[in-house]
């Protein structure tokens, strides 16, 4: 049995092309006639469409919820830039963030994770630091991962 035949990557593109435009045109097809299965086009705005889909299924077994609950119970509670930190000690990713006119490394790398994780989630800094200052303690940090946790187990 011999290696299959190396493909033309121009042929190979041109055939997902026309594989794509043929599931595309399908798709166009079910939703004109609102039968996408599980999904439907809804209306946003005059000229916007938004894509509803029905929710997942959860997929984890009944019996597995309590070993869920007893080994999450077991992880330690760490604030995420000490999480990222632990990253960067493997990764170096930090690195990747020089200063703009020297290009020296940061001196404060949790400052600098707290900016990258601030700009990450879209908030500005300056609502940041006063969230910051007026509602995350360490007792805050401990209390609501618990309530995910409980009301991830609750939801359907």
């Amino acid at each position: 049995m011999g290696l299959p035949a190396l493909i033309d990557p121009g042929t190979y593109l041109q055939e997902r092309r026309e594989f794509l435009n043929e599931q595309l045109a399908l798709v166009d097809q079910l939703a004109t006639a609102d039968e996408l299965p599980e999904a439907s086009i809804t209306a946003l705005g005059l000229k916007t469409l938004g894509l509803k889909t029905a929710p997942l299924e959860t997929i984890v077994p009944e019996a597995a919820k309590a070993l869920i609950n007893q080994v999450s119970g077991m992880l330690p509670r760490i604030p995420i830039t000490s999480l990222l930190l632990k990253v960067d000690s493997k990764t170096g990713f930090t690195n990747d963030f020089p200063y703009l006119k020297s290009g020296a490394q940061a001196k404060d790398k949790t400052l600098l994770l707290t900016a990258i994780l601030a700009d990450g989630i879209n908030l500005g800094l300056t609502k940041m630091l006063h969230i910051q200052s007026m509602h995350v303690r360490d007792e805050t940090h401990s209390a609501a991962p618990a309530m995910f946790v409980n009301a991830q187990n609750q939801h359907p």
